[in-house]
């Protein structure tokens, strides 16, 4: 028996990287301070602000004249991971991100039609853990960032009643970092069959290796909307954004040796002198044409699409009420396929996350006060599309109830500050911090895999400022 090069590692760095995708499942819904405030039910009672350019592509012909929406939120999310045998507690690190969005929008003297440009984020996830984590095989930092910008024109065809759209054209930017275990590697091959090192008694969550998938891509779709009244007071609106298929042709896969200090005994199965070091063993994976050289991944992600049909009542004096539900087509991504590039690569693969689709019910109230101040309220609850079997570190996705409170401040006749708290709530869920055999896990339950309890919660801190000119 001999050592072999170590040709699945580079397959499991991108087997974490489905893991990426069920990120998507964090969708985010803070493009706009009044929106999420609302409840995020802002797409048939619109805030009248150009933030509907997203939230309803219709409605921007409801804005007079010139106008411009800006702001950014603060997402700090919290999360810990308790395991089954141990009791051992391990609390997640992730930074807080700052999505921003902007948007202007330009309606004609007689409200006819506007036009408008819009940037904003739909999706996006920053997971982070110690490096201590026992699931840090799975993943120790995951993030997908994204931007859509749209353009957009609306147009009025009858009285009340409102078409718009335009086409977006999205940029993301992905980054999986995590460690490899020795015990999964394959060591040697004897008689054709393979051997790996925790068959050969190296202990398992041996780390000697961490590595870090790199990439970017742009992606094209569109966003659509109606809007309109059914009566004096009850308005209606629906939107879709279409799915964005975004493929990083050019990801780089980079590789970095972490020291495990182990020292071969006499008679070791890897048939080296007694006393060698066996990360001197292992170095040479690590040189140029080795298996954890440098090298390029391509891999293919899909945003999924949107669908969201809300009903605004105004009938109550200075106060409006709106409801709606939402489904987002995460099905659409049911396979990641994996491609290697470089020398000596390992085979390609099609890895399977069998999502389901997500759906939301939205609720909100705004009520305008004498002295011109709104104040606003709203709730919603996400159905989670992460089946039970994959609730990882990279995500432990699960069901959401989301509080929502703020406040419209006057600041002069052309300025507006909105600001706005989000509050995401769970009951927590179980979940795995190792793979599934051969990325598939055709074989394996939820129950055979999941060995700890998850806990996700968030706080958000929303500010725009709203111009009229």
């Amino acid at each position: 028996m001999r050592p072999v090069r170590v040709a699945s590692l580079v397959t499991l760095l991108l087997a974490g990287t489905t893991g990426l995708v069920s990120a998507q499942g964090f969708q985010l819904n803070e493009i706009g301070t009044c929106a999420m405030t609302r409840g995020s039910a802002a797409t048939g009672a619109t805030c009248g602000d150009p933030s509907v350019i997203y939230w309803n592509p219709a409605a921007p012909v409801t804005i007079p004249g010139w106008s411009a929406y800006a702001g950014v939120a603060a997402i700090a999310v919290s999360g810990s991971f308790t395991a089954d045998t141990s009791g051992r507690l391990d609390d997640a690190d992730p930074p807080v991100e700052f999505p921003p969005h902007l948007f202007v929008n330009y309606t004609a003297p007689t409200g006819r039609w506007a036009v408008g440009v819009g940037a904003y984020v739909p999706y996006g996830l920053t997971s982070e853990w110690h490096d201590d984590f026992p699931g840090r095989f799975s993943a120790l930092k995951a993030s997908l960032q994204t931007i859509y910008v749209q353009p957009n024109f609306a147009y009025r065809f009858a009285p009340g009643w409102s078409i718009g759209g335009g086409p977006v054209l999205g940029y993301s930017r992905v980054e999986l970092r995590q460690s490899i275990d020795l015990a999964q590697q394959v060591a040697a091959v004897n008689n054709g069959v393979p051997v790996t090192f925790g068959m050969l008694g190296f202990p398992a969550r041996t780390e000697f290796a961490r590595a870090k998938l790199k990439g970017s891509a742009t992606a094209l779709g569109f966003n659509v909307g109606i809007h309109g009244a059914l009566t004096p007071n009850l308005e209606f609106g629906v939107r879709y954004l279409s799915q964005l298929t975004f493929d990083y042709d050019d990801a780089d896969a980079t590789f970095s040796q972490v020291p495990t200090d182990i020292v071969l005994a006499a008679g070791n199965p890897l048939q080296a002198p007694a006393g060698t070091k066996l990360d001197d063993v292992l170095a040479g994976q690590f040189a140029a044409g080795a298996p954890l050289s440098a090298r390029g991944v391509s891999t293919r992600i899909k945003h999924p699409s949107q669908l969201q049909a809300d009903l605004g009542y105004t009938g109550f004096t200075n106060t409006v009420l709106s409801a709606g539900v939402s489904w987002t087509r995460f099905s659409s991504f049911d396979r990641l396929p994996v491609d290697f590039k470089g020398s000596n690569p390992p085979p390609d693969r099609e890895l399977v996350e069998d999502y389901n689709d997500s759906w939301s019910i939205r609720t909100g109230i705004e009520h305008a006060f004498a002295i011109g101040i709104k104040g606003r309220a709203g709730f919603n609850y996400i159905h989670t599309p992460a089946p039970d079997i994959t609730v990882t570190p990279l995500l432990p996705d699960m069901n959401r109830k989301n509080y929502t409170i703020g406040v419209g401040l006057p600041l002069s006749p052309r300025y507006t500050l909105d600001a706005g708290y989000l509050r995401v709530d769970t009951d927590g869920r179980r979940g795995r911090i190792v793979e599934r055999s051969q990325g598939t896990g055709s074989s394996e339950t939820a129950a055979q895999l999941n060995s700890g309890f998850y806990t996700l919660g968030a706080n958000v801190f929303s500010i725009s400022i709203r111009a009229n000119f």
